[in-house]
């Protein structure tokens, strides 16, 4: 049976709790770093927002244009083969800076946050999405190339520390992503993802988002019909109730940039 993405329900709640802190922002444009297969870019995109994609990874960059072919050919977005420290933007600026899963694998993240920061508008924003609660180191951070899971607090201080203001934090996919945690190792295990074991952390980065595990990351079609926007709503509401708690598998973190001209 031929088997298709689909994003699974910790996925789903996720982007759902993303999408509602980026428009608290109020902004329409976005610079997302490690955009991979562009999901979250596509998502923005549909809601007329204006960007810019990049990636170092060639592969998820190739499959990204043809995730955003519509986009990319009306203008309203652009893809970058670039690593953040090397990126040039002539001087364009954004309201909004993403980065999805991207700076646990980053060994200076303090550094990493402040370079994101120079690319975006006095008073925008720096939106950031990480695994959470070190206690839950698990085979899957060992095949993607993690360096760090964080808590609450660690997160907080770390956008602190690259000097955004007014640090959110929220854990997202709680309580549906703690009850399949084990499971979803389970299903590493079983993958041919244990052949990533003897990489490289940067060879792992470049291809941890463009994976295939059956029943994780693809699943059979007809799974279309239980997992939808419709049918996890009820999930998206529960999830609410946590984002103020420390048991988030994935946390999201929200810091303003200061204006350094006042």
């Amino acid at each position: 049976m031929k088997l298709v993405k689909i994003d699974p329900p910790g996925s789903w709640c996720h982007y759902e709790a993303v999408m509602e802190m980026i428009h608290a922002t109020g902004g329409k444009t976005f610079l997302e770093v490690g955009c991979g297969l562009g999901d979250l870019s596509l998502k923005l995109c549909q809601k007329e927002w204006r960007g810019v994609g990049i990636d170092f990874s060639g592969q998820a960059i190739e499959q990204a244009k043809t995730n955003l072919r519509e986009y990319l050919e009306s203008s309203r977005y652009r893809l970058v083969e670039s690593d953040i420290f090397d990126l040039d933007t002539n001087g364009e600026k954004f309201d909004v800076g993403l980065s999805m899963m991207v700076m646990e694998h980053v060994e200076n993240h303090v550094a990493f946050l402040s370079k994101i920061s120079e690319f975006i508008r006095p008073d925008g924003h720096v939106i950031v999405a990480v695994p959470g609660r070190r206690d839950r180191w698990g085979v899957e951070d060992e095949t993607v190339g993690h360096l760090r899971r964080y808590d609450r607090d660690d997160l907080q201080q770390t956008l602190l520390s690259a000097g955004l203001t007014q640090v959110e934090v929220w854990s997202v996919a709680v309580p549906v992503a703690n009850l399949l945690f084990h499971m979803g190792n389970f299903l590493v295990r079983k993958s041919a993802e244990m052949n990533k074991l003897h990489q490289s952390a940067r060879e792992q980065t470049e291809t941890s988002g463009i994976r295939e595990i059956p029943w994780k990351t693809v699943f059979p079609p007809a799974l279309k019909l239980l997992l939808n926007r419709t049918t996890l709503y009820p999930l998206f509401v529960l999830q609410r109730l946590f984002y103020g708690s420390n048991l988030g598998l994935t946390m999201i973190a929200k810091g303003q940039v200061c204006d350094k001209t006042q």
